[in-house]
């Protein structure tokens, strides 16, 4: 019987936290979400050479020297997030990049390590810091 009392006790002390509402997302979380999905949207518009959706998703002042790499013929490119930094009016993304590009039937490697800065609202791209993973590798490089 006492240990039936304590069981019930335990039961009661339980039970009620077992149907708490889920945690609703920070206004932060909310904002680092939204830049890494602005983020992959960008790349999938890179790698399929869609140029309209790009100047959506690029600030003014980079969208020229991005859509002028859209030369090659196939890219594949793979990002892995290492932070998110939320700053009064900017989010920074630091990231690992590689990527492959297929010009003139020939497969180019190449990856770095970069600062995305994003602003606004829908956000936009206005900076790369670093290795800059909109830059098709040619022959040369």
């Amino acid at each position: 019987m006492k240990k039936f009392c304590l069981f019930l006790i335990i039961l009661v002390f339980i039970v009620p936290g077992c149907g708490k509402d889920k945690v609703k997302p920070s206004a932060d979380s909310i904002l680092a979400r939204e830049a890494l999905n602005t983020i992959d949207t960008i790349k999938k518009s890179y790698e399929t050479k869609d140029s309209r959706n790009l100047q959506e998703r690029l600030a003014p002042e980079i969208t020229e020297s991005i859509l002028k790499e859209l030369y090659f013929e196939k890219v594949d490119l793979s990002f892995t997030t290492r932070m998110v930094t939320i700053d009064a009016s900017t989010v920074t993304v630091k990231l690992n990049w590689q990527g492959t590009w297929i010009m003139r039937n020939k497969s180019t490697k190449n990856r770095g390590i970069a600062d995305f800065v994003l602003e606004g609202s829908p956000m936009k791209l206005i900076r790369v810091d670093g290795d800059n993973p909109f830059h098709a590798p040619s022959a040369r490089d």
